[in-house]
């Protein structure tokens, strides 16, 4: 339905009301997102992938608006998503602000960046892309400063079309990290395309067409290595040491969780225990909450 509105909107020439529209169907802001205001304001970023609506003024984590500036990187000088990429000083995420330095590298392997380089670092719907996720975030919190902030923005299986899938272990990302799983992984796509819920994904086209963007998958990076509820994503975080200052999760499909690399040891109890605080609107979330308790 809401696809069909802004396509609709879209062909009868009035493309600046379809952000406006779609808006309507999203949660204006995390609730957190005033208090961590601070951590963005005037500051230097990274973003994994994007540009993402997410980060736009009025949306779920405004942090474009904030910023000083923000870099990217992105996995291909050609994306399914962003079209052609060019390095250099090309990085254009809000109007207001000059663009960003651009980088073309694995979200694996940020060697060109030094440690403790950013303030901040933003990743939306990139992580359950990634064949090697604690790998992947490894290089992220390297190149965050102490004390910098990781927002991780991960699609809910409940809202998407892994709907059908299992959600992935931690035990199973750790099995992927020791074993230094490259982005050539074909483990999952068995399952994928057993259960990949394709009337939810009306972009991958025939289940032929579906089956073709798998297997070129080094390409294209649209496969779900992982599946996601909120529990798995609060594990990772904490199985990789940060410090997680939020969880929030929103219909139709998103959770969001905010996190700072510590200067020291840190407990994330107030998030992994079984009086942990955090609520979610998603079935399979209050199943999981129900069973552990």
């Amino acid at each position: 339905m809401i696809k069909a509105v802004l396509a609709k909107l879209k062909n009868d020439g009035v493309s600046g009301l379809i952000t406006v529209v779609h808006d309507r169907f999203f949660p204006a802001q995390m609730s957190y997102y005033d208090s961590a205001r601070h951590l963005f304001r005037d500051k230097v970023g990274l973003e994994i992938g994007g540009p993402t609506r997410w980060f736009r003024g009025g949306n779920l984590v405004p942090v474009y608006p904030d910023a000083a500036r923000i870099d990217n990187c992105n996995f291909s000088a050609q994306t399914l998503w962003e079209g052609s990429i060019v390095e250099g000083a090309t990085f254009r995420y809000d109007e207001q602000h000059e663009p960003g330095v651009q980088y073309v590298a694995e979200a694996t392997d940020l060697s060109m960046i030094a440690d403790g380089t950013y303030d901040f670092v933003l990743s939306s719907h990139v992580v359950e892309h990634t064949a090697n996720p604690i790998l992947a975030m490894s290089e992220w919190i390297r190149v965050l400063k102490e004390q910098g902030t990781l927002v991780l923005v991960v699609p809910h299986l409940n809202g998407t079309f892994d709907r059908n899938r299992p959600v992935t272990t931690l035990a199973h990302m750790i099995e992927d990290f020791e074993q230094r799983m490259p982005e050539t992984d074909t483990t999952h796509v068995p399952e994928v395309l057993a259960l990949h819920d394709l009337a939810r994904d009306p972009e991958a086209g025939s289940p032929e067409e579906f089956a073709k963007r798998c297997a070129d998958n080094l390409a294209t990076r649209g496969l779900h290595h992982h599946v996601f509820d909120t529990a798995l994503l609060i594990e990772l975080v904490d199985h990789v040491g940060l410090e997680i200052m939020a969880v929030e999760a929103f219909r139709p499909f998103n959770i969001v969780v905010i996190a700072r690399k510590p200067a020291g040891a840190v407990s994330n109890a107030k998030w992994t225990s079984a009086d942990a605080t955090w609520s979610s609107p998603f079935p399979a979330d209050q199943r999981r909450w129900a069973a552990e308790r």
